[in-house]
């Protein structure tokens, strides 16, 4: 399982407010085990059970831009609960800890804890590739961000698709798309799919 404990993070959101609503309102349509939730504050917790879907609420969540996030993967009780912030077990319990160290970080506020001590180096590995990515989103400016995000909603599209999309010429989204590092951040997910994903397929249930 994976649990992802965020955070809105004081004095580092883009104008002052609450990240939540917006979190939420981007995780609508996810397939996630339980719907998230806001828990206490600017926080929420959310519960995914592939690390395809707890990938793409890292991504999500780096667009808002002003989240702490902690990733923990490993086993949580069972039979699930009926709403997510009464979630227990050992994920969780990671995903705390994760969350505490994102906090600290002023770069890329994301950090990954297994549940299981033996999955250390591993959970390093899957948070290294993770932080690069984030990095990679971050440092985009407003146009890089709409073409990534029109890419991402219609993966099939053309630049000619993309560019009547967006109302902009052909040539503004190849540039768009060459400056804002997509296909070296994508190319990476596989490998950040894959480490999570190994985590969780060998932690103690």
């Amino acid at each position: 399982m994976f649990v992802l404990s965020l955070s809105g993070r004081p004095g580092h959101g883009r104008d002052g407010s609450d990240p939540v609503p917006a979190l939420l309102s981007a995780l609508e349509g996810l397939d996630l085990l339980l719907p998230p939730e806001r828990t206490m504050g600017p926080e929420a917790l959310v519960l995914a059970g592939r690390a395809e879907v707890a990938l793409e609420v890292l991504l999500r969540a780096a667009e808002i831009g002003d989240l702490a996030v902690g990733l923990g993967v490993g086993a949580v009780t069972r039979p699930l609960p009926g709403v997510v912030r009464e979630i227990s077990g050992p994920a969780v319990e990671a995903a705390a800890a994760a969350q505490r160290a994102a906090a600290t970080t002023s770069q890329v506020p994301l950090a990954v804890r297994a549940a299981d001590e033996r999955h250390r180096d591993t959970a390093a590995d899957a948070e290294a590739v993770l932080r690069l990515v984030g990095w990679m989103v971050r440092r985009r400016n407003r146009g890089q961000w709409e073409t990534v995000r029109a890419l991402r909603q219609d993966p099939g599209a053309t630049q000619t698709q993309l560019a009547q999309q967006l109302g902009v010429t052909q040539q503004t989204v190849s540039r768009a798309m060459k400056t804002s590092g997509w296909r070296e951040e994508s190319a990476a997910h596989p490998l950040a799919v894959r480490l999570l994903s190994m985590i969780d397929l060998t932690s103690v249930r």
